[in-house]
């Protein structure tokens, strides 16, 4: 939970709109590449430890999924916006169980309350996704987010 307990100032990110973008781009100084695809952009984020986060931006302007890939997690408040509380309350519950499931640790994969975060990997090669469901763009797939 330490990872987790970071205190970073909430931005919109997830479920956010596109100027969201720019204010993560500048809170992880990183570089910025944006890719258009047919329904949505991808603001591609390199951070300066190598870990790169992809921000997937629907024509209307709302980010509806976030991935990552690299030697360090992102900081997922940053990333997940006001997606954050609900997604800490999950890894919440799990810790409750028997066997918990802290990110880092093992696979995660969240599905509930519209929000999907499924992460994965092992030390210094971690990667994972979060989307909201109900913003996917017409005709786009989760296995669209990668």
């Amino acid at each position: 939970m330490l990872l987790l307990g970071v205190s970073l100032p909430a931005r919109a990110s997830l479920g956010g709109n596109v100027s969201s973008v720019e204010s993560d781009r500048a809170q992880m100084s990183a570089k910025v590449e944006v890719t258009q695809h047919n329904a949505y952009e991808i603001h591609e984020m390199q951070m300066p430890g190598g870990t790169v986060v992809d921000e997937y931006v629907s024509p209307e302007g709302k980010v509806f999924a976030v991935s990552w890939h690299g030697q360090f997690p992102p900081p997922m408040q940053q990333i997940l916006g006001t997606y954050f509380q609900q997604y800490t309350a999950a890894l919440q519950a799990r810790s409750n169980q028997a066997q918990p499931r802290m990110y880092g640790h093992r696979p995660l994969n969240i599905q509930e309350g519209g929000l999907v975060v499924q992460t994965g990997g092992h030390m210094r090669a971690h990667f994972g996704r979060a989307y909201v469901p109900d913003l996917l763009p017409q005709g786009v797939t989760a296995d669209e987010i990668h």
